[in-house]
């Protein structure tokens, strides 16, 4: 009942400070795009967009929160509350996770349509997005402004994004398949293109232990930064 009422005084919170406004517009500068491609383009394009944006709407939109609430003096607030400090960051995992997979559904309906690996992509997206929401976090933890933020953020992200350039294929680029992010890309790429069930399974157990590893870290620094009073 608490994370239940934590996600959506989270949600609530994202709605007030014109998060959903923004992402409702650039996922319709989105589908005014990528619906003029042409059709052979698609099925390369549309994936890397939903992989790019929305499973990474968590890691640019957690530093604000964050910063909001230390402002806010939110944070502060949750240790004299009865939520724990895992529950108050799950909550903000599945509030934002939930924010990406509902404009990856709707992209992906508008400019694609039904014909892919939906189980996959859902999946995907869900321990992509998450991912990222921790990681950002771990990048905000230490920031006591949004510019800091965002000057911080930019080797993080590269760290994270360059890898997936592996893609495109080169020698030894199976090394960047143990990056949490590449592993995300891969499944995503998969749903629209087929993925062989061995390379599927593989993913997913890996992401799903990148993220039980992260949360595990995250909360310790989350622990930390509330008795230090950052």
């Amino acid at each position: 009942m608490r994370i239940t009422n934590a996600i959506k005084a989270d949600i609530r919170f994202q709605f007030k400070q014109g998060f959903y406004l923004v992402y409702i517009l650039l996922t319709l500068m989105y589908m005014v795009i990528l619906g003029k491609l042409p059709e052979e383009w698609k099925s390369t394009i549309v994936p890397l967009v939903l992989f790019s944006d929305p499973s990474m709407v968590g890691f640019f939109f957690i530093g604000a929160l964050v910063m909001l609430e230390k402002v806010q003096g939110v944070i502060q607030y949750v240790v004299i509350t009865p939520l724990r400090s895992l529950e108050y960051l799950l909550a903000k995992v599945i509030s934002l996770t939930i924010l990406a997979l509902a404009a990856t559904i709707i992209i992906t309906l508008t400019t694609y349509g039904y014909y892919l690996n939906w189980f996959l992509l859902i999946l995907g997206v869900i321990l992509t997005s998450s991912f990222f929401v921790l990681y950002g976090f771990v990048v905000a933890v230490r920031c006591n402004t949004l510019n800091q933020y965002f000057v911080r953020m930019i080797p993080y992200l590269l760290l994270i994004v360059l890898p997936c350039f592996s893609l495109i294929g080169f020698p030894y680029d199976w090394v960047f398949n143990f990056l949490p992010s590449v592993a995300g890309l891969k499944l995503v790429f998969g749903a629209f293109n087929g993925i062989d069930p061995v390379s599927t399974v593989g993913f997913l157990v890996y992401l799903i232990a990148a993220n039980l590893a992260m949360i595990h870290y995250v909360e310790k620094l989350f622990d930390q930064m509330v008795m230090e009073g950052n």
